[in-house]
């Protein structure tokens, strides 16, 4: 079984009085719940959103047995709680204020005893795998431009500074989740050893390439240390929008 040290944190950047990030980052007994979302809808709207939906995952997670998280069951109880979420976001939107607001989310559970990692993506934050030297992106960007540079039509520094970067082609506080069992992205992966993990929003990605992330997460130190690194590089890129980073180092 791999131990897993890790650490989450959420900053506004240099030009947002307002935060519409959030993060869970939790454990129960052998399993750990790292979560981003990244709100969108508004000024009040995206902030609640992302709020809610880590909150609504937790609830849901906390409230089922941990025995549950097996190996047939992980995935499918991961995505039941991202249903869950997008359901109250849904549910909120009735409210005349928030009925624009929506959310990104990637959500990943570590099971420590498996070594397996279950990933639930909808939108454009990401999750990341870092060993040997090589960072690899695990997840896939549902935005115009995201589709593009997966495609190979835009290199990473084309995608960082185009104009429709941030127009996104799901979210949570969508219907549509009701009936299209394809809209949430559902993976599992193997837990390597010496593996890190990074999950976040675009306002990391998108202030600094992912040689400078890779060169962060090279250098000797803590996840504490290291998402406070990533942080504060975005930030000194000029730091244009929120930024949440969470790393997992597995040993």
């Amino acid at each position: 079984m791999n131990r897993l040290s890790y650490y989450g944190m959420t900053d506004p950047g240099r030009c947002r009085e307002n935060n519409e990030d959030a993060y869970l980052l939790e454990q129960s007994g052998r399993c750990v719940i790292a979560a981003v979302a990244d709100g969108i809808g508004g000024y009040e709207g995206g902030e609640v959103a992302s709020y809610l939906a880590c909150k609504c995952m937790s609830d849901y997670l906390r409230d089922t047995p941990d025995g549950d998280f097996g190996a047939d069951f992980g995935a499918d109880v991961l995505k039941q709680a991202v249903i869950y979420a997008n359901n109250a976001v849904v549910s909120q939107q009735q409210n005349p204020r928030l009925c624009n607001m929506g959310c990104v989310l990637t959500a990943v559970l570590f099971d420590m005893e498996r070594n397996l990692a279950y990933m639930c993506h909808v939108g454009d934050t990401r999750f990341y795998s870092y060993r040997d030297g090589s960072l690899v992106k695990l997840s896939k960007d549902h935005s115009m431009v995201g589709i593009r540079e997966d495609a190979g039509l835009l290199s990473e520094m084309e995608a960082m500074s185009h104009p429709q970067r941030n127009i996104i082609t799901r979210f949570i506080g969508n219907s549509r989740l009701d009936w299209d069992t394809e809209y949430i992205v559902s993976r599992s992966f193997p837990i390597e050893p010496d593996a890190q993990y990074l999950i976040c929003s675009d306002g990391l990605y998108d202030m600094i390439p992912s040689a400078e992330i890779a060169r962060i997460l090279a250098r000797e130190g803590s996840p504490q240390q290291k998402v406070e690194s990533l942080i504060e590089a975005a930030n000194l890129a000029g730091g244009k929008d929120n930024v949440t980073a969470i790393v997992l180092e597995a040993r």
